[in-house]
């Protein structure tokens, strides 16, 4: 049995119904089709008797651009600090706790955010402790 989710309005959207965005972790929190998701389940659940107004519609979607702008500056942003350490000395632990010292030789992005590359190892941008001489 979906337990139904009341908003504002008497609308109603039993959880079932929808489906759950994917895990991410930090990366991207909101994904353009859990929107649609809810906003087709929104649809079909409203109370015909008293329906949405549809200046609300357009406030989520301008809600939701707002969103994926802030997520693409901050992705961006965040490629661009870990792209400035090329070259330079870090220090930092990997996925296995291990302190690593070298020169980042390169970036990736990874799911959880960019990575660098030192000598053969890989650190997380946010497990970084120390950046310059060791």
């Amino acid at each position: 049995m979906t337990t139904p989710i009341s908003s504002s309005t008497s609308s109603s959207v039993p959880l079932g119904d929808v489906a759950p965005a994917p895990s991410t972790s930090g990366a991207s929190l909101l994904q353009p089709n859990t929107f649609l998701s809810l906003l087709v389940a929104e649809l079909r659940y409203q109370d015909p008797m008293n329906p949405t107004n549809s200046s609300s519609f357009m406030s989520q979607i301008a809600q939701l651009s707002q969103v994926e702008q802030l997520q693409s500056l901050a992705s961006s942003s965040n490629i661009g600090s870990a792209a400035s350490l090329i070259g330079k000395t870090v220090t930092g632990t990997d996925a296995n706790g291990n302190i690593i010292t070298g020169a980042v030789t390169g970036v990736t992005n990874g799911a959880s955010g960019p990575t660098l590359n030192v000598g053969t190892n890989v650190i997380d941008m946010s497990r970084v402790t120390q950046i310059g001489t060791a």
